[in-house]
């Protein structure tokens, strides 16, 4: 039960962190837009760069809505989430170890 807990405070937690990163993000990428269309011209160099964080923003929040699932089935069908195999098919390198962050402290 004590493992169910840290596992799931531990979800929390990152879920939290991740959420609050994808918010800053999207706020920053609307700043950017604003700035395109209020000046009306074609975006700079650094803005096109800027808006290439939608794609990161997508694909952290799919990999995100994949994990979960996972952990729900994981859940559903043995009682217990295995994060290390939640976590496989998440294809984002960085997400996938910030969400093995949580395993790692249950494991220990």
């Amino acid at each position: 039960m004590e493992d169910l807990r840290e596992t799931v405070t531990g979800l929390s937690a990152i879920s939290a962190r991740e959420m609050r990163q994808l918010y800053s993000k999207v706020q920053t990428l609307e700043d950017v837009v604003h700035t395109i269309f209020e000046r009306g011209t074609k975006p700079s160099r650094q803005e096109c760069q800027s808006l290439q964080d939608f794609d990161l923003v997508m694909q952290t929040l799919a990999g995100l809505a994949g994990f979960f699932e996972r952990v729900e089935s994981q859940v559903l069908d043995n009682g217990h989430p295995d994060i290390a195999e939640a976590t496989q098919a998440v294809t984002l390198q960085k997400l996938r170890e910030r969400l093995q962050e949580i395993g790692n402290l249950v494991d220990s």
